[in-house]
């Protein structure tokens, strides 16, 4: 019985008869009282009811339910292995400024004659066509309806480590398909809402996905050896404790091949690819592809807002409310 039901009335009992009363009246009566040995009474007298066990000597209660064991072990076991790898993320203070999108991506690779964004859309195409938006637990029909988002957004990776990493790291990390935690396709709209935010500021709108988002996003940057500072720390912690019983999935990463650049040069321009230069529709200075898509995510802090020069000439859909300022 929980503490809920604590100080319900226990059901009434009739009362004992007059001393006058025949024998048959005290029988009945007691025949009202005493349920047999095998009666179950929960249905008798209702959830909510105390059950008075001197009323009721042989009645039988029915039990609690338990878990699976083995659902229970597993889930733990689960977790542990989560916790444990969250528990040796280094914690730094994250590196702003320096970061910029056409420095460290130059789009997606391509492999057997379609993109990396190909790829992932057909790994994560389900059987009647369509996708499931993670991030907001929706159903899309189209592919130009979804952006495929890097788990941990290229800016974030710049801030926790990534900003000492040679060209070709950065080019086997924006392309990661080894581990499909580390690009996922989801809506537009959820992808622009996330941008280049951690989870100290930003946890998928669909509450059911959030263990299974914290439980990648620990497994991303455990495989490219990335840092989390205070608040990203506290975040996945307070989440992590929501998370006992949650039903997500979770294998130990394999570290991928982290080289850094020179420790004789200091990261700059000159020792990673420069692919194009600002986009003459916007200020302050976001890249400029001909063709190639850019969205919030892939900004840093000191580039937010984004201010359209001439509203209604928004070539990358920044200003999704039209007034001459995005990614804010």
């Amino acid at each position: 019985m929980s503490s809920d039901d604590a100080g319900l009335a226990p059901i009434p009992v009739s009362s004992a008869p007059s001393p006058d009363a025949g024998t048959d009246v005290a029988q009945a009566d007691a025949e009202q009282v005493s349920p047999p040995p095998s009666m179950d009474v929960s249905s008798a007298v209702g959830d909510d009811t105390e059950v008075d066990r001197e009323v009721f000597p042989d009645a039988t209660f029915p039990e609690a339910s338990v878990r699976d064991p083995e659902v229970e072990t597993a889930d733990l076991e689960r977790r542990r292995s989560v916790i444990g790898l969250f528990e040796r993320l280094r914690v730094e203070a994250e590196r702003r400024g320096g970061y910029r999108r056409e420095a460290v991506f130059a789009g997606w690779l391509y492999s057997g004659g379609q993109s990396t964004r190909d790829h992932v859309l057909s790994e994560e195409r389900r059987s009647d066509g369509s996708w499931l938006s993670a991030y907001d637990a929706s159903d899309v029909g189209q592919p130009s309806d979804l952006h495929i988002d890097h788990l941990v957004p290229l800016a974030e990776a710049w801030e926790s480590g990534g900003h000492e990493w040679t060209a070709d790291t950065w080019t086997r990390f924006a392309n990661d398909r080894t581990d499909p935690r580390s690009l996922i396709a989801v809506s537009a709209a959820t992808n622009r809402s996330k941008g280049a935010r951690d989870p100290a500021e930003w946890w998928p709108p669909s509450s059911s996905y959030r263990c299974q988002y914290a439980a990648d996003w620990i497994a991303v940057k455990t495989r490219w050896d990335l840092a989390v500072d205070s608040a990203e720390q506290e975040s996945l912690d307070a989440q992590l404790d929501r998370c006992a019983g949650a039903d997500f999935a979770f294998t130990v990463p394999v570290p991928a091949l982290v080289v850094l650049v020179s420790p004789t040069l200091e990261p700059s321009e000159t020792t990673l690819p420069d692919t194009g230069g600002c986009h003459p529709a916007y200020r302050p200075c976001i890249p400029y592809h001909s063709g190639d898509a850019l969205n919030c995510g892939d900004l840093s802090r000191d580039q937010r807002p984004v201010h359209v020069l001439d509203v209604g000439n928004d070539p990358y859909r920044l200003d999704r409310d039209g007034d001459g300022i995005g990614c804010q």
